[in-house]
């Protein structure tokens, strides 16, 4: 290793601090490979997100954010995918492409960030990788999981509830506001402050999704993270062979999102619906756990809004302004990284 690379990683070490270590670790950072142990009973899950420079988040300029957001986001986003099949998120390698003049103070404090994220949901950083990415910073973070019965997307019946925990929009209301400027924040006072803490640091569902886990195929049958919109990601629980309909007055729009949302002259029910980014968890909820699920996700410190029901109507979505309306329809539209 060259006296270079050695204080690259010296500064990423330094950054991640406790979270090399944690549940199951054997081995961790400073072998060719962790060793890990999987907790008995339990299936092992594992997911990976990239996150681009100019893409995801900015470094530069107006819209910048922080090196710490950066990293905790990177990692937010894949603790996310494990939440949403009833797991714990617990190691997580990531491979860091460096841009040139970027500092190694800097990368010391997007570890910093990352490895807060990793110590507020029990992730340990067991590895990773490093390299010159001269044109842009690049994240791509691996996160391994357990679970004792791990949800999918798959397994939604006609006349299922729809359920989704926290709230919807505050992610799409804080990038809005960042593309607005200064003067559009400073007009929307304390709402600011809130929607912009969801869009830089998302807060993935953990504990929730491990109470809807432990329901049973009885009590949350499919469940998927709002990554890139309610209505696109509904659309892919409903897979093609069913529909559903949301009530309009049941979905959890914050006041914060409202008062956004009339400062920008923009529409607080669209950034619901196809926002995104909100890493909420949207799962179809058997109509018998209609009240113990709400219960469930209450005790573990969240909430459950029933906010729809699924529909033996392939393929259709549709938004009511309250429960028994058909309603209109409903695009399933949302973030498309390709559109």
């Amino acid at each position: 290793m060259s006296a270079g690379e050695a204080a690259w990683l010296a500064a990423v070490v330094s950054g991640l601090g406790a979270a090399v270590s944690g549940e199951g670790v054997l081995r961790g950072i400073g072998d060719d490979a962790a060793v890990l142990a999987l907790p008995a009973g339990e299936s092992l899950i594992a997911t990976v997100d990239m996150v681009v420079e100019g893409q995801h988040f900015e470094r530069r300029g107006p819209r910048a954010a922080t090196p710490a957001d950066i990293g905790w986001r990177a990692l937010a986003v894949s603790q996310s995918d494990i939440a949403a099949m009833g797991g714990r998120p617990l190691w997580a390698l990531s491979s860091l492409g460096v841009p040139d003049g970027m500092t190694a103070a800097e990368v010391e404090a997007l570890c910093a960030g990352l490895a807060e994220a990793a110590a507020a949901y029990g992730t340990a950083v067991v590895g990773g990788n490093l390299a010159r990415n001269p044109e842009r910073l690049v994240l791509d973070v691996t996160v391994l999981g357990a679970a004792r019965r791990p949800l999918s997307r798959a397994g939604a019946r006609p006349g299922d509830l729809v359920g989704v925990t926290g709230r919807l929009g505050a992610a799409a209301a804080g990038l809005a506001l960042l593309r607005g400027g200064e003067r559009l924040r400073a007009a929307c006072g304390a709402a600011a402050g809130e929607c912009l803490q969801a869009q830089r640091r998302p807060q993935p569902r953990v504990a929730e999704g491990l109470a809807l886990g432990a329901l049973g195929p009885q009590g949350v049958r499919a469940m998927c993270d709002v990554s890139d919109g309610l209505a696109i990601d509904l659309a892919r629980l409903c897979g093609g062979t069913l529909g559903a309909v949301l009530w309009r007055e049941a979905l959890p729009v914050p006041a914060a999102v409202r008062a956004a949302a009339a400062c920008a002259g923009e529409d607080a029910l669209q950034w619901a619906l196809h926002g995104g980014e909100d890493y909420e968890l949207l799962c179809a909820v058997a109509p018998e756990a209609a009240s113990a699920a709400p219960r469930a996700v209450a005790r573990a410190g969240g909430a459950l809004h029933l906010i729809g029901e699924f529909t033996a109507t392939p393929g259709e979505l549709r938004l009511a302004a309250r429960r028994g309306g058909r309603g209109g329809p409903l695009p399933a539209s949302g973030w498309d990284p390709f559109a």
